[in-house]
């Protein structure tokens, strides 16, 4: 009789978990919409005209506008809306920020209200110039070494969070004219190359046009969107898809590990990949954890991404905790790790 009541409870218990855990995401979802569509416009409108009302009608408006855009861009096939919501997103969360630091500013300072709502406006159109200004160039950093497992000068670029879906095809344009200007024997993609499953080939069609042969390993983004899909589309464009699985290449091995949020996935997935250690050894893994593991297993180039350096106060506080090699080059003998920004 326990069995049969033990074997009833168990489904049950993990459904309401899983319901509870669906309505805490839908909660959250709509009180961070509220905070980055919504606050914002109702508390400037209302110190500006002093009209609370239409404050309210308003943000209300803004509110249910965003939430529909978010809902529509990231389920939705149309990737210039996505493309236009999660550029308000990133707007509203600068502009909601700075109301914030308002709020505290009106019970210290003796400002009238619509001089701190013109401010802040003010401010926020300078921070939204800065960040494109900061996003939307390609730089390169150049890095170089040695290692007694090679011979000859190998020249590997490695590229991370293209976000394909946020961004448009023609980033990826900008991206492979600059790749291909370097000349690299080699290109590999870190993850987080597309962040939407309505990126369709058309919209990476110009990695066909890179010189160099490119290896891919899955990040986070892949993996929420359609990974089959994606790894499809890879391997019709010539790239080459590294899950849980090497390629040799002269004196290089690539090693390609899907990306996941157990911290044991690069000791895991190691263990199940055979590779030729004579070789140096190059791990594509999506975020920068599990380095002391690669490192026991004779990786000696781990290159990383996932991070974008903490992106944007305060998120970047909670970014480092997770993880502590947050970009940069990072050494331990012969051994390195580089976490693209």
């Amino acid at each position: 009789m326990s069995c049969l009541r033990g074997t009833a409870d168990g489904p049950l218990v993990m459904k309401i978990h899983s319901n509870t855990r669906k309505a805490l995401a839908c909660v959250v979802f709509i009180l961070a919409g509220y905070l980055v569509f919504a606050y914002p416009v109702l508390r400037l409108v209302w110190w500006l005209s002093g009209a609370a009302d239409a404050a309210v009608v308003l943000s209300t408006l803004c509110w249910a506008a965003g939430l529909g855009g978010m809902y529509y861009a990231f389920r939705g096939p149309n990737m210039q809306v996505r493309c236009i919501v999660v550029h308000w997103l990133g707007a509203g969360f600068l502009f909601a920020m700075l109301t914030l630091v308002g709020e505290g500013a009106r019970w210290a300072v003796d400002v009238p209200d619509p001089q701190l709502a013109r401010l802040v406006v003010i401010a926020g159109a300078m921070l939204i110039v800065l960040a494109a200004a900061l996003s939307y160039p390609i730089t390169v950093r150049r890095l170089d070494f040695c290692n007694r497992k090679v011979t000859r000068t190998w020249r590997i670029a490695q590229i991370s969070d293209v976000h394909i879906g946020s961004r448009q095809e023609g980033f990826m344009r900008r991206i492979v004219s600059r790749l291909n200007r370097l000349d690299p024997d080699f290109v590999v993609v870190t993850g987080d190359l597309i962040d939407s499953s309505a990126v369709e080939i058309g919209d990476l069609q110009s990695i066909r046009d890179l010189s160099a042969k490119v290896f891919f390993s899955l990040g986070n983004h892949e993996r929420y969107a359609d990974p089959d899909k994606i790894v499809g589309m890879a391997g019709r464009l010539g790239v080459t898809v590294l899950r849980q699985a090497s390629e040799t290449v002269g004196e290089i091995s690539f090693i390609g590990i899907d990306d996941a949020e157990d911290k044991d996935q690069v000791s895991r997935g190691l263990s199940q990949i055979r590779f030729d250690a004579r070789r140096f050894a190059v791990l594509l893994y999506h975020r920068p954890l599990g380095w002391e593991d690669a490192v026991d297993r004779g990786i000696d180039l781990m290159l990383s991404g996932h991070t974008h350096n903490g992106q944007i106060f305060p998120f970047n506080l909670v970014v480092r905790q997770q993880f502590p090699r947050i970009q940069g080059l990072h050494r331990k003998g012969d051994h390195r790790l580089y976490v693209s920004p």
